[in-house]
């Protein structure tokens, strides 16, 4: 008996446990939805920009309500729909999917996700998306497609939902690069496109030229060049295109209603175009191998007698009533600052390929392959009294407090004054966990400290430089094989084989927080952020009133993995209860402990997380939908 009771006993203890577990659970769960009947397995779930959770299967493609589970929608028709198609249109309740039908061609559906009414159908024309820009201006949406190696554009018109029109703009010329080949959404257009004062869209690909009449979709003309197109400029000052092709020593103008060649002899080259862009006075920038000048667009003239030259020239930043020279080589290279006279105020020899260079209010600042350092604008004079070398693309972030920009690289972290042009290293040799130069970190300002991370690490560093915790979350699976995209980048940039690696991410942050955009929000949500509207398009009435279209709001709008207190982590590691599995943690960033956590059921998961509402939408065992409160 004594023996009957305690297993009795113990199994009943078991069992109020696992009740008390699935209680604390249950919780947590706002909603689980079992879609074996409406889809027999899902293949993938992923959301929309209305916050709507679209999941594919073997039975249609359906939508769910993120706050309920309801199904919202259900197309029985398209099975088994591509997920690496998926592609969110920016600012709008719309997504765009491949389907292909088992006896049928591979169809490309513009879909409106709060209704699941497809807008645009490819079924009869075959061609599948490639890209789009929105043009608030046009209430429209420029599409980029592409059929057996046939290049198209398609207006899609904001005011009715419909496309307007579609134009063959002639055969794919080579191959993208392996960088743009990773991309999701991947333009063909390389220069402009531009809108000419009578409304005609003119876009210049890797070696064409085309201009089509922007309301009705008719081609007025098109011109293939000889070699890649280095640049193309439209000046609504004088309606004229500006066209330079790679190698030539000649600068062509073009009448863009024409595309004839106007070409006046006065704007001969003495070396290979390298650039043509506008400064801050509408006058244009024109940097050949010989040196650069302006032309004025209104005469057609060169505003300097002589070009000015600099040995290795690439680029031409402009700077007020100044311009930035820059020349760049493997080993060596230099940075002039040239008045609008088109005179020296200063050069100053750089070592090592300046793969970086920025104007900040103090100076010219510049990282190379060598050495990082800021140059005076009133002699050029180095402003740092020691260099700082950068081994890797430093993460960095904004001080909010102390009003300095935050660098860190290779164990080192530095306060840099963007006004007094200062620079203080504040930490050396922090050791973080499985962290190398090729670890291509971010950083972040939170409550007065600074955040280092990456997808599967995070850390955290005092003001005062103070190692508060170093944390690695082994990946649930391996992400070997891709790319290092910084790297990459950047020698499809330069043209140089560059040992310099890291997130690219921050050269972009860096260069906003040089020009005056201390924050910037980048794919992070805001959590608790209040409800605007970010993104709308508004159609007049018949009383005049403008009535909306549609409009996305920003608690919808961002979406990230990451929000401004959290970081989330998918691991395989031990969880709370000393059990190895697959996890999805919520790490408190001022902390570094997991607050919170989902133990994954599949080894590979299908996850959602959403930082607006912090939930985690989970797809487990390919048929069971489930919304947890994080």
């Amino acid at each position: 008996m004594s023996t009957k009771f305690t297993f009795t006993n113990l199994l009943l203890i078991t069992v109020l446990l696992f009740q008390t577990t699935l209680t604390t659970w249950a919780q947590e769960k706002l909603w689980e939805k079992d879609l074996k009947a409406e889809l027999n397995m899902v293949s993938w779930i992923l959301q929309a920009n209305d916050g709507r959770i679209i999941a594919a299967g073997d039975k249609g493609l359906l939508a769910l309500d993120n706050e309920t589970g309801e199904v919202l929608w259900h197309n029985k028709e398209l099975k088994a729909v591509d997920k690496s198609s998926f592609l969110n249109i920016d600012g709008l309740p719309l997504f765009y999917v491949d389907y292909q039908p088992i006896l049928d061609k591979t169809r490309g559906l513009l879909i409106n996700s709060s209704t699941g009414d497809i807008v645009y159908d490819t079924k009869d024309d075959g061609h599948k998306v490639k890209a789009f820009n929105i043009y608030p201006e046009q209430a429209a949406i420029l599409f980029e497609l592409e059929k057996k190696g046939t290049q198209s554009l398609m207006k899609f018109s904001l005011k009715t939902w419909e496309a307007e029109w579609l134009t063959d703009i002639g055969e794919v010329k080579g191959l993208l690069s392996k960088v743009k080949n990773m991309a999701t959404n991947v333009s063909f257009i390389e220069h402009g496109p531009y809108f000419t004062n009578d409304n005609q869209f003119i876009a210049g690909l890797k070696s064409q030229i085309v201009s089509i009449n922007f309301d009705t979709g008719e081609l007025n003309w098109e011109q293939e060049t000889d070699k890649k197109i280095k640049a193309l400029v439209y000046s609504d000052l004088n309606d004229k295109l500006y066209l330079g092709i790679r190698k030539s020593n000649k600068l062509t103008v073009l009448h863009p209603k024409s595309g004839e060649d106007i070409t006046p002899g006065k704007l001969k080259l003495r070396g290979s175009l390298l650039d043509v862009r506008p400064d801050e006075k509408n006058n244009l920038i024109l940097v050949e191998t010989e040196g650069f000048n302006l032309i004025d667009p209104k005469t057609e003239e060169f505003v300097w007698k002589k070009s000015y030259k600099i040995d290795y020239l690439d680029e031409v930043i402009p700077y007020g009533d100044q311009y930035i020279a820059i020349g760049k080589d493997e080993k060596n290279g230099s940075i002039s600052l040239v008045d609008a006279d088109g005179k020296k105020v200063w050069d100053s020899k750089v070592k090592g390929y300046a793969y970086y260079t920025t104007p900040t209010p103090k100076g010219v600042l510049y990282i190379s392959t060598e050495r990082a350092n800021i140059l005076d604008y009133a002699d050029g004079k180095d402003v740092w009294k020691k260099d700082v070398k950068f081994k890797s693309i430093p993460a960095v972030t904004y001080d909010e407090k102390e009003e300095k920009v935050i660098i860190f690289e290779n164990g080192n972290a530095y306060k840099f004054d963007l006004k007094s042009g200062d620079i203080d290293l504040f930490a050396e040799d922090v050791k973080l966990e499985d962290v190398n130069k090729k670890t291509p970190l971010t950083a972040e300002y939170v409550e007065g400290n600074y955040f280092i991370g990456t997808d599967q690490h995070a850390s955290l560093l005092t003001s005062d430089g103070k190692l508060v915790y170093t944390k690695h979350f082994e990946p649930v699976s391996s992400i070997g094989g891709l790319l290092n995209l910084a790297e990459s980048a950047l020698y499809t940039a330069t043209g140089v084989d560059l040992d310099v690696q890291g997130s690219m991410e921050n050269i972009n942050a860096l260069s906003s927080m040089a020009n005056g955009s201390y924050r910037s929000g980048g794919d992070q949500g805001s959590g608790g952020s209040s409800t605007s509207v970010v993104a709308g398009m508004y159609v007049g009435t018949s009383s005049g009133a403008m009535a909306p279209v549609f409009e996305i709001t920003k608690t919808r709008y961002f979406n990230s993995k990451d929000t401004k207190m959290y970081k989330f982590m998918t691991s395989k590691d031990k969880g709370s209860d000393g059990a190895t599995g697959n996890y999805i943690f919520q790490l408190n960033k001022s902390t570094g402990e997991i607050e919170k956590e989902i133990k994954l059921l599949d080894k590979t998961p299908d996850y959602i997380l959403d930082s607006i509402d912090e939930r985690v939408f989970l797809n487990e065992k390919n048929h069971l939908i489930s919304s947890h409160q994080l």
